[in-house]
């Protein structure tokens, strides 16, 4: 039987854990901004491939036939997805930032007009992506991108929200099914 003390004590630590368990709530990203961020992304990921592989791939392989379209697809649906991949972008980046004058920069940014900070998000997810495709992988990475082509966009932003949920990476935490 537990006393009155150690209820007490018990009650004490669950409000001591509250802004701490808020805190981690608010820093989470949902499934559904993990969505929106993937359909976001898409253009610039493939411009990020076809820089990267320029060379390794074939002229007459899938990006240089039907790159483009694939691009145009996911592009007609920034203009929707971008208020959630952008948030899911900050909170990401929030994650990052630990110095007070990176959170000043960072609510900077958060406050520009959009129309001057998806420029910046493009260019970035380019200039940070580029780098990190093993050009040795170039064909796959194509392959890869010819067979999850045939998917509707939206379809395989939720499937990678999804996806994102169940492994959650101790880097980006998803926040639990059903919380925001």
């Amino acid at each position: 039987m537990v006393s009155t003390k150690g209820l007490v004590a018990l009650a004490a630590a669950a409000l001591a854990l509250q802004p701490i368990a808020a805190s981690a709530q608010q820093t989470c990203i949902t499934e559904d901004e993990v969505s929106a961020v993937a359909m976001y992304s898409l253009p610039s990921l493939v411009q990020s491939v076809r820089l990267r592989c320029n060379g390794q791939l074939s002229q007459g392989g899938y990006l240089a036939r039907r790159g483009d379209t694939l691009i145009t697809r996911y592009a007609a649906l920034q203009n929707r997805v971008w208020p959630r991949a952008k948030t899911g972008l900050l909170k990401a980046l929030a994650r990052n930032t630990g110095a007070s004058q990176g959170r000043q920069n960072l609510d900077m940014v958060a406050n520009l007009p959009d129309s001057a900070v998806r420029p910046l998000v493009d260019a970035l997810i380019v200039q940070e992506l580029a780098p990190k495709i093993d050009v040795t992988q170039c064909g796959r990475i194509e392959r890869l991108i010819e067979v999850a082509s045939p998917i509707d966009p939206e379809v395989a932003g939720t499937m990678l929200g999804v996806v994102a949920g169940i492994v959650n990476h101790k880097d980006l935490p998803i926040c639990p099914a059903g919380r925001a």
